[in-house]
């Protein structure tokens, strides 16, 4: 027997808001399956409560909770996404699922091969009525290869469904192959107002040169709760360095992220512009440089004018050697500063941060160029070729009287994917630095150590090492006894390393 309390839209698994109720529509959808009894293996045939109660769960599933409340997951394939796979299953599916709004609030455009057509598009924006969206636009993570000439004009005629609801976008995410195909937000954001909207990410993977150029005196995009924002590089310049800096006007913005730009011509990024741009946003905490070619027009090193504050910096794939020019523009101490793939050997700058994460440096890079006076806690090397035992014997030497290490300050040490370097010698790094530490403070556990400052040089108290070399069951042991926190694992690691100290700021990868 049907359970009519289910079928009521006043239940109570439902918000009591209007708009999130099943429509009245079920009714009928009900008691048409009704008129024919269906053969009982026939997958339409399921009673109306009980695929509500499916989808309902199917729904919760896909959801997480964060700092700021329950939002959609991010990395669920599209092959399986909800609501977007139980509707293809049959039309009675589809039917049911489009009376209940909340589940069509994340719309999911693909621009692939399998691409989503305008009037799809048209029928999601609509089955989520006036409810507040988080808009993605798409390729399948294995349609990133190859070549897709067509993918600027389905990116246009999604773009085109997305701006008439952008008044109802919390998120808004852009995931394609060529930095032509991302929208212009100068052109076509213009005069827009998104008030609810705290996440904006255009990325693409390759940089084919973008759109040509187009003059706009007078533009104007009112994002006022922009919390997230990550361009490629042309959109930024755009809006936030060729004309009045867009960046001045998100107060709430916390984190921004510049990418992809190649080098086609003599003319690269001008690196004392985007910094400048930069500087004047009033609230930007966390900073990313990703694949970007800078130009010399001007000499760097003898701007001096600009300081920024910041709590976290990552610095990727950058051309050149701006890296020093960066760090030395950064007054405050971030938290944590990322480096991955940059030329580090000519950095002339001391990293500040608490804890500092270098990935992929080549083994022709010298580690101590910017880690010599450094003197934060916390060093991760993430497949490494410099680093080896040279390293180790810097961090070993204090000089003719053991008064001026490098890293002086660091007690935790994290290596992934790192074996040219000898177990024993760390082992002898460790032993040496904790026998001085101990001298002038002494302790028993470790953990007592956490928030103390060494005069000379601190203890290493944690050491991690994933994929390194073979370790003798003799130093494991030592490392076990001696050590507050050891973990040692030979095998290597085919996965992204995550700092601990990341924070859920939409820094997510998106389905790729």
């Amino acid at each position: 027997m049907t359970n009519q309390a289910l079928l009521d839209s006043s239940n109570s698994i439902y918000s009591s808001d209007e708009d999130c109720r099943p429509d009245e529509s079920l009714f009928a959808i009900y008691y048409s399956t009704q008129v024919t009894p269906a053969p009982r293996n026939f997958i339409g045939a399921l009673p109306i409560e009980l695929l509500l109660a499916i989808f309902m769960h199917l729904y919760r599933s896909s959801r997480r909770l964060t700092q700021t409340g329950e939002t959609w997951r991010l990395n669920d394939p599209l092959s399986s996404l909800f609501p977007y796979a139980p509707a293809a299953v049959c039309s009675m599916w589809c039917s049911v699922l489009s009376c209940v709004p909340e589940f069509w609030t994340r719309v999911v455009i693909r621009v692939d091969s399998q691409y989503t057509q305008s009037q799809d598009i048209r029928r999601y924006f609509e089955w989520s009525r006036n409810l507040h969206l988080d808009v993605i636009i798409t390729r399948n993570r294995d349609e990133f290869e190859g070549v897709d000439m067509k993918e600027k004009s389905k990116v246009f005629k999604a773009t085109r469904e997305l701006v008439r609801h952008i008044e109802r976008c919390r998120s808004i995410r852009f995931n394609v192959m060529y930095s032509s195909s991302l929208p212009s937000i100068l052109h076509d954001f213009h005069q827009e107002t998104a008030p609810y909207l705290h996440t904006l990410k255009l990325k693409c993977k390759v940089d084919d040169g973008g759109s040509p150029p187009r003059k706009l005196v007078h533009w104007s995009f009112d994002a006022p709760g922009l919390r997230h924002l990550y361009l490629d590089a042309r959109n930024f310049f755009d809006v936030c360095v060729d004309r009045n800096n867009w960046l001045k006007r998100l107060h709430k913005l916390k984190s921004l992220s510049v990418s992809r730009h190649h080098q086609f011509s003599a003319k690269g990024i001008d690196l004392y512009k985007l910094l400048k741009a930069v500087e004047e946003s009033p609230s930007l905490g966390y900073l990313e440089l990703k694949d970007l070619h800078f130009s010399r027009l001007r000499p760097w090193t003898t701007v001096n004018d600009i300081s920024i504050d910041l709590i976290s910096m990552s610095l990727e794939d950058l051309s050149g050697e701006v890296l020093s020019e960066i760090i030395g523009y950064v007054d405050s101490a971030p938290h944590t500063t990322r480096i991955s793939r940059c030329s580090i050997t000519t950095c002339h700058h001391s990293l500040i941060s608490s804890s500092v994460a270098l990935r992929g440096i080549s083994a022709n890079q010298d580690l101590m160029a910017p880690l010599a006076h450094w003197r934060g806690r916390t060093l991760s090397l993430i497949d490494c070729a410099c680093f080896h035992d040279d390293f180790l014997r810097d961090m070993m030497d204090g000089g003719p009287h053991d008064q001026s290490f490098a890293c002086k300050g660091v007690k935790e040490l994290h290596l992934v994917n790192c074996t040219k370097f000898s177990p024993r010698l760390l082992k002898a790094m460790v032993r040496k630095r904790r026998k001085l530490a101990r001298r002038s403070i002494f302790w028993i556990n470790d953990q007592e150590t956490l928030d103390w400052t060494f005069p000379i040089v601190a203890p290493i108290t944690l050491i991690s090492v994933e994929g390194g070399p073979a370790l003798f069951k003799k130093d494991r042991e030592w490392f076990e006894t001696n050590l507050g926190s050891f973990h040692w694992d030979e095998q290597v690691l085919d996965r992204s390393f995550e700092d601990s100290g990341d924070s859920d700021h939409d820094r997510i990868e998106l389905i790729h």
